[in-house]
């Protein structure tokens, strides 16, 4: 029985020897794995959360990427700044500091001395996009930190606010240009590391770290900044001599679709954004030619006309006649003019902008062919422009559309547009070309183009004679008896255009208008083509030949002077305009309309009262022969 127990007192030790030497090995084996894993696995991982503990980081800003206009001329470009960091344990006179912070950064002492004496934080931000020479002066004292920043700074202030659009503080893209390429613009940002010990104080004599930003692509535009100034400059002459809600106006290049040039009024300083108004920044951000539709009234008889003139249904020389209103479908369309036109030629009724031709075409063409001509000049649908929110108008569906409905369409009623779109019809109708309006020329980065626009186009269904068609009569439109008179000596084409405007409930809102007007240069064969919208102008006229028109003569003479364009008929340029307008007001309608006949001058009647109450232009206004005048009668 000894024996036995001595027997199994060895055979215990030994299982609990073996024992413990499996549990040494199983932990020194997971302990292995451990330390594999440690070491290989996770070694990256691991270096990363040392060097957060250990190295204290300021971003470095990437340069944003310059925006051109056409020509190489900057419109939106960078400048140094710098990021004010304080680490509050670096900080030996944090008094002094507070003070000096407080005075060159015009910042509360008691905010900032809160913030040098903070040492919760390894740092903290004081303020972003600090002028060089006020954030350099601040490193004089322990524990202020400086980190390279970028500010965005717009050449030309308020011009080209909605196109261009803005950033954020911290150089993020907001709207326009900016927005729709942040990705471009953007660049990569770098970093400035330091060491620092356990309690976040930079190690005296300790290794810096620099990686380097990489900066944005620059992007050359289809702006020429030199048509985009007069185009601005002309249209808040118009915005402030009509007491308008707003202005707007586009120059495309009716070859490729380029656009030269696009404003809305009112704007803002694109270097002062009003951040603390963010519904007048809103509305002031919202680039209308775009956005906005409008009915466009008597500019889009374009499109009647194109598509009755490419199906043969008219011929230049056929006469109509217009009574002053005609009866579809039971239903009654007056005539812009309620005596009527009488009887008139394709030309003149396109001259005088008469409603009742327009619908009798319209009605010539059917729903279905009419359609296939919005289709066509892409109505209805976006342009494909680069600029973001663009609206593709409103076009009933055709299979909803009635036949009065087609009437109304045929002169520029029951149909909206967006001005982009409008112009761009233009270009599509002038050149016989599929045109898509585009923005940004070219994208480069370090001398790598990352993005060229192909001007390639198509030709869209339209006869070489319809377009020579259309094209003489938008000159004949606008010019004194064929003769270059618009701009004298130069080869215009134009349409004027009266819109209704309507309230939230859909019904036309009450002396409310969007006075157009559209011209093409050189008419013939346009290179560049022009749309003027004036919204509600509330000082007394509200035609678009009155309003519009002269803004847009404005802005064609202005262009050519700074461009150096010759004219197309030096002879004209002697031809002046030989007819003095009368006084009219006072007198009676019939005696008043005598005397402009006697003259030679056109009129258009408001109200059709007995009595002339005001009149345009003013009395002693020297005008051409046929010219257009106004009267406004009780």
């Amino acid at each position: 029985m000894k024996k036995f127990k001595t027997f199994y007192n060895i055979y215990s030790l030994q299982k609990r020897f073996l024992a413990t030497i499996l549990i040494i090995l199983t932990l020194f084996f997971a302990l292995s794995i451990r330390v594999f894993y440690l070491q290989i696995i996770s070694n990256r991982h691991l270096q990363i959360l040392a060097s957060e503990e250990w190295l204290r980081d300021l971003p470095l800003a990437s340069r944003r990427g310059e925006i051109l206009d056409c020509n190489g001329v900057s419109l939106a470009t960078t400048i140094t700044t710098y990021d004010v960091y304080v680490r509050a344990r670096n900080v030996t006179e944090p008094a002094r500091l507070a003070s000096a912070i407080s005075e060159s950064l015009n910042i509360d002492y008691e905010t900032a001395y809160t913030k040098v004496t903070n040492k919760s934080f390894s740092e903290i931000l004081i303020k972003m996009q600090v002028e060089e020479s006020l954030a350099k002066a601040l490193t004089e004292y322990s524990g202020v930190y400086l980190s390279q920043n970028v500010a965005r700074v717009y050449p030309y202030s308020s011009l080209l606010t909605q196109v261009l659009g803005y950033c954020t503080i911290d150089n993020i893209g907001q709207a326009g240009i900016e927005a729709y390429y942040d990705k471009y613009l953007k660049g990569v940002d770098g970093k400035s590391l330091t060491q620092t010990n356990a309690q976040g104080k930079e190690i005296e004599n300790s290794l810096s770290y620099y990686i380097p930003s990489v900066p944005g692509a620059n992007l050359t535009t289809t702006i020429d900044v030199q048509m985009q100034t007069i185009l601005e400059s002309e249209l808040m002459t118009a915005y402030l001599e009509n007491k308008a809600l707003g202005v707007s106006g586009i120059i495309i290049d009716a070859k490729k679709g380029a656009i030269k040039a696009m404003s809305c009024l009112p704007s803002f300083d694109l270097n002062n954004v009003p951040r603390d108004d963010i519904s007048a920044l809103q509305l002031m951000t919202k680039n209308s030619t775009v956005v906005d539709v409008y009915e466009p009234g008597s500019t889009f008889k374009l499109v009647t006309l194109a598509a009755a003139l490419n199906e043969g249904l008219v011929s230049e020389d056929e006469h109509f006649f217009c009574s002053g209103r005609t009866t579809v479908d039971g239903e009654t369309i007056k005539c812009w003019k309620s005596t009527g036109h009488g009887s008139l030629t394709l030309s003149e009724a396109f001259e005088k902008s008469c409603n009742c031709v327009f619908v009798n075409l319209a009605l010539r063409l059917g729903i279905e062919k009419y359609y296939d001509y919005l289709n066509l000049f892409g109505l209805g649908e976006k342009t494909g422009v680069d600029i973001a929110s663009e609206s593709s108008g409103i076009v009933m569906s055709e299979d909803q559309v009635k036949i009065v409905d087609l009437a109304r369409i045929g002169f520029g009623h029951a149909i909206a547009v967006t001005e982009l779109q409008l112009v761009n019809v233009y270009a599509k109708i002038c050149s016989g070309k599929d045109l898509t309006p585009y923005l940004v020329e070219e994208i480069v980065a370090e001398d790598t183009t990352l993005y060229k626009h192909s001007s390639a186009s198509t030709k869209i269904d339209l006869k070489e004679s319809t377009i020579s068609t259309v094209n003489k009569l938008l000159a004949n439109n606008i010019n004194s008896e064929g003769n270059m008179t618009f701009v004298a000596g130069y080869d215009i084409g134009g349409k004027t255009g009266t819109a209704q405007k309507y309230d939230e409930n859909g019904q036309i809102a009450s002396g409310k208008y969007i006075s157009s007007f559209i011209g093409t240069y050189p008419a013939s064969n346009p290179e560049y083509i022009l749309i003027v919208c004036v919204n509600e102008p509330s000082a007394g006229a509200y035609y678009g030949g009155v309003v519009a028109k002269p803004v847009g003569q404005r802005i064609f003479t202005r262009i050519f002077e700074t461009k150096a364009i010759s004219p197309n008929d030096e002879s004209q340029l002697t031809s002046q305009p030989t007819i003095e307008m009368p006084n009219l007001i006072g007198m009676t309608l019939a005696d008043a309309s005598a005397k402009l006949k006697q003259l030679g001058l056109d009129a258009v009647i408001e109200n059709e009262g007995e009595y002339v109450l005001s009149q345009l232009p003013i009395a002693g206004t020297m005008l051409y022969l046929g010219e257009m005048t106004y009267l406004i009668t009780n």
